[in-house]
């Protein structure tokens, strides 16, 4: 599976578990970030710890974190790409500010070799729950 295919799998996945982001509405209340990362190779046994605990307290704790997805490349398990979708752009800033996301970004800094970020816009959010059966 390629990068590609797995984040358009992971967006689908992301809204069957937020449901209530139809269509119509998505695109002017969601927040989608995503980052491609080099994780430094003798770091990269503490950068998965780190992003495995950041990501589970993020997704306890705060109401505006839909998903947050980590994948690793098959071939090369260095590079990662990073799916994240919030309700919206406030809850991405809050995110930002919380005590596991400061700890993990102190941590994990000198962790990462290279870093990408990119900030995407939603224009057609689709899943099987919420996309109306033909008729």
């Amino acid at each position: 599976m390629t990068i590609r295919h797995f984040l358009c799998s992971a967006l689908l996945a992301a809204l069957a578990a937020f449901p209530a982001l139809g269509t119509a509405h998505a695109a002017d209340a969601t927040s989608i970030r995503m980052a491609h990362l080099r994780i430094k190779p003798d770091q990269l046994e503490a950068f998965t710890a780190a992003v495995k605990e950041e990501m589970e307290a993020a997704l306890r704790l705060e109401p505006g974190v839909v998903a947050l997805y980590a994948v690793a490349e098959k071939d090369d398990p260095t590079k990662w790409t990073f799916f994240e979708m919030y309700v919206d752009e406030a809850a991405y800033q809050t995110h930002r500010d919380t005590p596991h996301f400061q700890k993990y970004f102190h941590t994990t800094k000198d962790m990462i070799a290279e870093r990408v970020l990119l900030e995407a816009v939603p224009v057609e959010l689709r899943d099987k729950h919420n996309t109306p059966a033909a008729r």
